[in-house]
């Protein structure tokens, strides 16, 4: 992405004219005055752009951006997430570049594929909004990325582990308040402790959940304050963490990215109007539902009164209604009761009307 630095901001200007003919000569402290209301707005107006230019870190173009260009913030990151299992060092980013394509659509995933010096296999992603199949969609996407790594004429020893890293802006599993740090591997059901290997990893954190409970490593509780609350600047100043000090550091610089600044706009609109969708759908629904439910209430109501008035009739005629003629007529249909009431008319006993 090209870097494209805002010009900087000026005071206002003075027309040359107004000084030179038929302007009311000033003072020095009239023009004193003048330069520090000058040097006032001058200095709102660049506070106003900084502060319209900063990036969420929760934006999936933001959390690309930075990590993919900063490979050694995301090693830290990572091995924040996996403690206390050993330490990785990224060495390649795979899928480094945010295509135009990549900015549309509400569950398209802005993941980054990475590669440890071992030849692990690590997907890392920010997932902002919660959608039907997402655990599917997260195991099919680890599994795919095992089955990948082999080429024709290759040897099973030859996979490497793949690691699945989601992060997670809202709850995924409610059902469990006290927990929002997630490992899963392939393990026995009756024996947990033993596993079909390390081939399959998948972390999953919950941020909002997480950063409630406060029960976690004071580096992965770092990143996690950062990812949620980096635009608030007296929650950064808390933090101590140095890769999230140096990653904080580095966002600053991205502000003035104007290309990437558009791109998370971007990203967020499509979001929005992806939720908008659905709201309208949800409510075109609803409105159809509605529609075909009073247009059955209707009919119903008018089968309801066709029974009512052929078990008059056939009272009037036979005497009584036995109770297994009164269940037919509440179940019948239009056609069985215009059946029933034709018959009526030639029948000698109420047998006849329902054959």
């Amino acid at each position: 992405m090209s870097s494209v630095n805002p010009p900087s901001s000026t005071g206002p200007s003075v027309d040359a004219t107004q000084c030179a003919v038929g302007a009311p000569a000033r003072s020095g402290f009239d023009q004193l005055t003048s330069g520090v209301q000058a040097f006032r707005f001058d200095a709102f107006r660049q506070a106003q752009q900084t502060r319209t230019h900063r990036l969420s870190l929760c934006n999936d173009v933001v959390f690309k951006a930075l990590f993919s260009r900063y490979p050694h913030l995301l090693s830290d990151l990572i091995n924040a997430v996996r403690y206390p299992a050993p330490a990785i060092t990224v060495r390649h980013i795979l899928n480094p570049h945010i295509l135009p394509a990549d900015l549309e659509g509400k569950h398209i995933v802005l993941d980054i594929l990475a590669e440890d010096a071992h030849g692990q296999r690590l997907g890392i992603e920010m997932q902002l909004q919660p959608f039907r199949h997402w655990p599917q969609r997260n195991v099919y996407g680890v599994a795919r990325s095992l089955a990948g790594q082999l080429k024709a004429g290759q040897n099973y020893r030859d996979l490497k582990p793949v690691i699945g890293i989601s992060l997670l802006a809202h709850d995924l599993f409610t059902e469990h308040p006290a927990k929002a740090n997630w490992h899963f591997t392939l393990r026995d059901s009756q024996y947990p402790q033993i596993q079909l290997g390390q081939m399959l990893q998948v972390h999953i954190i919950e941020l909002r959940k997480a950063e409630g409970l406060r029960e976690l490593p004071a580096p992965l509780l770092a990143w996690i304050a950062c990812l949620l609350h980096n635009l608030d600047e007296a929650a950064m100043t808390a933090i101590t963490h140095p890769p999230v000090q140096e990653a904080l550091t580095h966002l600053q610089t991205l502000y003035s990215d104007e290309e990437l600044r558009l791109a998370a706009e971007r990203r967020e609109q499509a979001l929005v109007d992806a939720e908008d969708m659905l709201d309208q759908a949800r409510y075109e629904g609803e409105q159809k539902g509605l529609q075909k439910g009073l247009q059955k209430g209707q009919q119903q109501g008018i089968l309801q009164g066709q029974a009512q008035l052929l078990a008059r009739q056939l009272e009037h005629r036979f005497g009584p209604l036995p109770s297994r003629y009164q269940t037919l007529l509440s179940q019948a249909s239009a056609d069985q009761l215009q059946n029933w009431s034709l018959n009526l008319l030639d029948a000698q006993c109420i047998e006849s009307v329902f054959v």
